[in-house]
């Protein structure tokens, strides 16, 4: 992909963790004009909702518009498919996630260059936009701690530190839509449309020249960059008729195993549900796919995950590198239908080692006595059907724009012109980290190449 002409008029296709970022960075730029789309709702940052400024995520994505709440995903093979969680509306899912930010290890980057590819992309390139991003980053202090978060600190010495949160110091969320957007939002070359879902994009010959949204009006472009995340940016690229191979291929995320806690003590719902985690290493290759056994099992305590049950909490056993792959598919060409998401969790007999050893490492911490001050852990079974029929996901999806498949090391579409993707999709291997902070410096350093 050639962009073939200066950048111009350009299109941001969604304002999650990439599309604000692009936005802000390319409208520094006084010659080119930027339009940010949004399917969901706008607001400025004074206006943002208090369940979304407030500590607690499930209250932020259980506000209506802030998520598809039609969008389904069938996680591993024998299961029904359920929600599939994806933040809409400003700021995307840096307005309902958890607020965890890590930037992965070194080497998970280096591996997009060795394996992949994607030169460019390594840790050095990356490392300055990991620094250099604007988000706010903040450990909650003790004393906003709760009881699990605690036991976990306690009986696990990897979660005593506690995590990096994107959050002020006193404790509002710091989204993109905060960070990136509301500083920009007086530059008379960005303009930002909310409820504005984008049906696909428009070509001349192999070109893009605009979008065509849903409700009929078409938006001219120079350059369209889709950052509508890794659901939703192949679907826009299938409905557009986007031929290149492996679109909505290589769809994975960090495959989960809940263990549930019933709490002595009902927890407060507007209280922060993760303060830490837990990270720690199987020590188990992966028979030559790159994996070292390191950093590659988490451990997840949440305090509450629903508003309508204050006293469950909640252990989650996570592998943070995987080689199941799964497929993201049209469910028909009309934009407001969600696509058909099969993640095919633990597809790969190679991923069923690594989850056993994640599930040893919660029972083993689970049995320390600051848990049992916590609450009785309710039964569940870990047979391997059993861990199937209820595997989770940590709503990490990313790779089905994979660059080196479907984009080049400048975001491009392969075969076409003017048309780039950013944000999660393009991540040929999800890092060993929670992918919010790793999205936003991909698009710092798309910013930069442009």
């Amino acid at each position: 992909m050639t962009l073939g002409r200066p950048l111009g008029r350009v299109v941001v296709v969604g304002a999650g963790s990439a599309g604000c970022v692009l936005a802000a960075r390319l409208s520094e730029r006084p010659d080119v004009h930027v339009t940010l789309l949004e399917a969901g709702p706008d607001h400025r940052s004074a206006d943002t909702p208090p369940e979304i400024v407030g500590p607690s995520f499930v209250a932020a994505k259980d506000l209506p518009d802030r998520t598809w709440p039609a969008l389904l995903a069938t996680r591993a093979s024998g299961q029904d498919p359920r929600v599939y969680t994806r933040g809409r509306g400003i700021g995307g899912s840096s307005a309902i996630n958890a607020m965890v930010a890590l930037p992965g290890l070194p080497a998970d980057y280096d591996e997009w260059v060795s394996r992949f590819g994607c030169t460019g992309w390594g840790w050095d390139e990356l490392r300055p936009c990991f620094e250099q991003s604007a988000l706010v980053l903040h450990r909650a202090p003790r004393i906003e701690w709760g009881e699990v978060s605690s036991a976990m600190a306690e009986a696990v010495p990897a979660a005593a530190e506690g995590v990096l949160l994107t959050r002020t110091i006193d404790g509002r969320r710091s989204s993109v839509n905060d960070c990136y957007l509301e500083p920009a939002r007086g530059r008379g070359n960005l303009t930002v449309l909310g409820d504005a879902l984008v049906d696909r994009v428009l070509f001349d010959g192999r070109r893009a020249v605009g979008v065509l949204l849903a409700d009929g009006r078409e938006i001219a472009a120079d350059t369209v960059i889709v950052a509508a995340g890794a659901i939703h940016s192949p679907a826009v690229l299938l409905r557009s008729g986007v031929d290149t191979p492996g679109v909505g291929d290589n769809l994975h995320d960090h495959p989960s195993f809940p263990i549930a806690l019933r709490r002595l003590r009902p927890a407060s719902l507007d209280s922060l549900p993760i303060a830490t985690v837990a990270t720690l290493s199987s020590g188990l290759g992966d028979g030559g796919d790159g994996g070292d056994g390191i950093a590659d099992l988490q451990m997840l305590p949440i305090e509450h995950v629903d508003a309508a049950m204050p006293d469950l909490a909640m252990v989650m056993a996570a592998l943070m590198r995987s080689r199941s792959r799964g497929t993201v598919r049209l469910a028909s060409t009309d934009p407001t239908i969600d696509p058909t998401v099969d993640f095919g969790m633990l597809s790969d007999d190679r991923d069923l080692a690594p989850m056993a050893a994640a599930i040893d490492a919660a029972e083993q911490a689970l049995a320390h006595p600051a848990f049992a001050a916590v609450g009785e852990v309710l039964p569940y079974d870990r047979s391997p059907d059993a861990v199937r029929a209820v595997l989770g996901d940590y709503v990490h999806a990313v790779g089905t724009c994979a660059m080196g498949t479907v984009v080049g090391t400048r975001c491009g579409v392969i075969g076409y012109e003017a048309l780039l993707v950013c944000d999660a999709s393009v991540m040929p291997q999800v890092p060993r980290a929670n992918t919010h902070w790793p999205t936003v410096a991909i698009a710092e350093r798309l910013a930069q190449l442009l």
